[in-house]
């Protein structure tokens, strides 16, 4: 018994599906980490200009202030750097979009063919028995096997 091989085509997509699909995966994984990691930035950096703003209006020694606002730019910087992060991974993302978006329309112009081959193909099965009658209808066929008259030497 012959065991079943997938055709050509059919591992040319599964491996491009394979080939995808973890670059999606990864990319957007990678955008929810730099967004999350982006949160948690903003939400630190809320935190210290509430507690500057409170330390300020209680009148808090001045190296206390001047130590919490380097801190607050400090926190700045990370939130910025975050947001890189965020920019850099949402860049990626648009290639692999890129990447699936064409795999698609690649598969669709697929599609496309295969329907017309198959259309094609259906509609030449059709007639591919009338033409097999025609051409070797025993009836109207010389003998294919004509005794030879040999010749006197």
């Amino acid at each position: 018994m012959k065991t079943q091989r997938p055709t050509r085509r059919t591992r040319v997509i599964r491996e491009r599906k394979e080939r995808v699909k973890p670059n999606c995966e990864q990319a957007i994984r990678q955008c929810e980490e730099a967004a999350a990691r982006i949160k948690a930035a903003g939400d630190e950096l809320a935190a210290c200009w509430t507690t500057l703003a409170r330390e300020l209006s209680t009148s808090t020694s001045a190296t206390g202030l001047l130590r919490k606002r380097a801190w607050c730019n400090v926190l700045e910087l990370r939130l910025r750097e975050r947001a890189h992060e965020l920019e850099a991974a949402r860049l990626a993302l648009d290639v692999v979009w890129q990447e699936i978006m064409q795999a698609v329309r690649s598969r669709e112009l697929l599609n496309r063919l295969l329907r017309k081959n198959s259309n094609e193909l259906s509609a030449a099965h059709q007639v591919w028995p009338l033409l097999v009658q025609s051409v070797y209808d025993p009836a109207t066929q010389p003998n294919p096997n004509p005794v030879k008259k040999q010749q006197a030497s």
